[in-house]
């Protein structure tokens, strides 16, 4: 075979004028070549640094096809198989001023005006006929060129343009490649991001053809598709200035989420800041390749290649090898085919001259001290077949890095997603009594529910009453029993000292009748403090007001009577009304009535039943939420059922200040009026607590309880200051129980006019 310093020196020797960066071969028959001995050159230089694998190589593989058919006796009898190669440069402006030598032969010159000297017509050699071409390998360069050679009918093959738009017929009708179009390359590198796990990956493509359609094929792909977004999408200006790259990196690293980065780039472009010069997709110090496997080795395919373009030249045998085939004859015959390679494998052109997609992929071990290098980790043809655990990463991990915008939400969190990109979201905290109902929303759980720990879902929230061995029941309990047993050993003493002058003197009938209702008020702590239940609120209604209805009701008919009859004996020695037993008790009686009537319409209205509060206790945290069992009675429906025990309260206490001035030895009077104001300072202090509670989330324990001790407090007041001294007497002073002189209105009137009538034994 020749090698590149023989055919230069060929090309020199053939032309009187040189052709810089071209070789050429002569023959019978001219194929054309295109490819990219020199890199693009800087600062505007046409030519760069010469390329060894993807510029000498892939024309060394041409050449080394041509000597192999020409050196084959059979296959082209008496006809040389020669060629036109030129050098791209790896720039398409440059590339396609080099390729108007392909078309030279097919223009025809108008020579009529010009004559020799001796008159005689000019004889223009024309320059061989060229009647297909081999390349080239940018896919900006193939489009340049093939924009040209399809006004002159002359087919085009390349070895390594992948751009979609070249797969238009339309446009690009006699140009055909035998690697598959960026459109499988994206699908392909969609499918590893996707088997990788990423979601976010950037973008980085060469200014032109190549690297701008690949990265928006696989834009498009990916939208399609969906589950990956683009983070950034850089392109590497045509003529990078220094520093340029290391812009683009620092722009890439803002993203650092976006791990992956998918490179559509042209080899000069990233040759320098990648292992080797091939399309990649970087991660960390790893990277992934795809190969086509069309280019199993370019000797192959440019030897198939050069096969082909003599089989379409020289057969059937009606050509001759002094005619040339016409270009639509040429391109009948290449679309579709399937041919076999020298290496043994098949090239295949669809109608659109397209090859079919088939890739192995290749990652590049740095670490892999063995064999450090690519390594093969799978294919791709239509599907993805890729083994992960041959991969290494950096520093030797084995796990693959992670590429996505937003980790994945804690149990409990919902997405809130970032506007324009459906891979980036903000995980926020159902927060409160919410749940997490879906991937994207939370909700608030039902008043009787609260959220479970995770807070994916809701459970039942625990429902609590007021237990007897609670604090808040032991105490007002306590009181509650010291107070009915200290009520019965009255009743028992009054009782078996019925006719004595003390028992008789104190007014036996509204006695019992009081001590029935201090009784009562010491009960109702009981049932306050009782499971909640319809008879149990039944009777939390009537019994909450009615003790104390009936107290002071009958207090309230002592001090009216002592009040008239001190009155009444400053005017007249005549006794008031109403003044006996049997009406004191009348007038309690309809006193009291007034309190249960009021209960009775209140059971007609809103009869009574349990409910379960859940809005009480529901502090911010909700495992500390609870429902509460109680009656249906709210903090308004209390005051009210106790407003008239009050204004009997008020009554009496305004009739105690007015008999104040009744001489002790008269009358209770006195007694009564320490009784009340004492009642009345209780109730003060029960009024800030009941309601400055409202907000505790033990609001109905300490209700209750202040309610209870507050009742139980006025009881006791009640029952020691009118009742104990009377008993002590009983009890420990028999000699002073005995009657004492009685008083008429008339010495009352004259001696004491201030004092009330009635007498009193003390």
């Amino acid at each position: 075979p020749r090698d590149v310093s023989e055919l230069t020196k060929l090309d020199i020797a053939s032309h009187q004028h040189f052709h810089p960066h071209s070789i050429k071969i002569p023959g019978d028959i001219t194929l054309g070549g295109l490819f990219p001995i020199h890199a693009r050159g800087p600062h505007g230089v046409n030519c760069g640094e010469l390329k060894k694998e993807k510029g000498i190589h892939r024309m060394e593989a041409m050449l080394y096809a041509l000597d192999q058919i020409n050196s084959d006796p059979e296959l082209l009898p008496n006809i040389t198989l020669g060629a036109r190669i030129l050098d791209t440069c790896s720039r398409d402006t440059y590339a396609l001023e080099q390729s108007l030598t392909f078309v030279q032969a097919l223009i025809q010159k108008d020579t009529s005006d010009i004559r020799c000297s001796n008159g005689e017509p000019p004889i223009i050699r024309k320059p061989e006929r060229v009647v297909g071409v081999i390349g080239a390998s940018a896919s900006s360069v193939s489009i340049m060129v093939a924009n040209i050679l399809r006004l002159f009918e002359i087919p085009q093959v390349s070895y390594a343009s992948t751009a979609p738009e070249l797969s238009d017929n339309n446009r690009y009708d006699y140009f055909s490649r035998v690697v598959p179009p960026d459109s499988y390359q994206a699908q392909a590198m969609l499918d590893i991001v996707k088997a990788m796990g990423w979601n976010y990956v950037s973008t980085l493509a060469s200014e032109g053809n190549y690297g701008e359609s690949g990265v928006d094929a696989f834009m498009q792909i990916s939208r399609e598709a969906g589950g990956v977004c683009i983070a950034q999408s850089v392109k590497i200006p045509r003529e990078p200035t220094a520093g340029e790259f290391d812009k683009i990196i620092k722009r890439l690293m803002e993203t650092s989420n976006a791990r992956g980065v998918i490179i559509f780039a042209n080899e000069d472009d990233i040759n320098t800041k990648t292992p080797e010069d091939q399309d990649v997709v970087r991660c960390t110090s790893s990277t992934l390749r795809l190969r086509g496997e069309q280019s199993f080795r370019a000797e192959s395919v440019l030897a198939v290649l050069s096969e082909k373009m003599i089989c379409i030249c020289c057969f059937p045998l009606k050509w001759r090898c002094h005619m040339w085939p016409h270009g639509d004859e040429l391109l009948k015959v290449t679309r579709p085919v399937c041919l076999a390679g020298s290496a043994g494998t098949s090239v295949l052109f669809n109608e659109n001259g397209d090859a079919p997609g088939r890739y192995d992929i290749f990652q590049f071990q740095m670490t892999n001290h063995s064999h450090p290098g690519y390594h093969v980790i799978g294919q791709w043809t239509n599907n993805l077949r890729i083994n992960v655990r041959r991969m290494q990463w950096s520093g030797g991990d084995r796990s693959v890095p992670e590429s996505i915008c937003s980790f994945p939400c804690n149990p409990g969190e919902r997405k809130k997603m970032v506007k324009g990109v459906p891979c980036c979201w903000h995980c926020e905290l159902c927060d409160g009594y919410q749940y997490q109902l879906d991937e994207f929303n939370c909700e608030t759980c039902p008043s009787d529910m609260r959220p479970v720990p995770n807070r994916t879902a809701c459970r039942p929230t625990p429902i609590i009453k007021l237990e007897w061995n609670s604090p808040w029941a032991l105490v007002p309990a306590s009181l509650a029993m010291l107070g009915i047993l200290a009520t019965s050993a009255v009743v028992i003493t009054f009782i078996r000292f019925n006719d004595t002058p003390i028992v008789r003197a104190s007014g036996r009938e509204l006695s019992y009748v009081l001590l029935t209702g201090i009784f009562l008020i010491y009960l109702i702590t009981f049932l306050m403090i009782a499971e909640p239940g319809v008879v149990v609120c039944a009777f939390r209604r009537l019994l909450l007001g009615l003790g104390m209805a009936i107290t002071y009701s009958a207090m309230l008919t002592k001090t009216n009577r002592i009040y008239r009859i001190f009155e009444q004996g400053k005017r007249s020695v005549t006794p008031p009304k109403f003044i006996s037993p049997t009406s004191q008790l009348v007038i309690t009686f309809i006193l009291v009535c007034v309190q249960v009537l009021g209960v009775f319409v209140w059971f007609g209205v809103v009869p009574p039943h349990t409910i379960i509060d859940y809005d009480e206790l529901r502090p911010p945290n909700p495992d500390l939420a609870r429902g509460i069992l109680k009656c249906d009675m709210s903090d308004l429906s209390i005051i009210c059922c106790l407003s008239y025990s009050i204004v009997l309260m008020v009554t009496c206490t305004v009739y105690a200040v007015k008999s104040r001035g009744v001489p002790e030895t008269f009358n209770e009077a006195k007694p009564i009026g320490f009784t009340m104001y004492t009642t009345c300072i209780v109730w003060l202090a029960f009024v800030p607590i009941f309601f400055g509670t409202a907000q505790s989330t033990e609001k109905l324990f300490i209700q209750t309880a202040t309610l209870t001790v507050s009742m139980s407090l006025s009881a006791s007041v009640s029952l020691g200051m009118l009742y104990m001294p009377k008993v002590y007497v009983i009890v420990f002073h028999p000699e002073q129980n005995v009657q004492k002189r009685k008083r008429s209105f008339k010495d009352v009137r004259k001696h004491n006019p201030e004092a009330a009538m009635t007498p009193t034994l003390m």
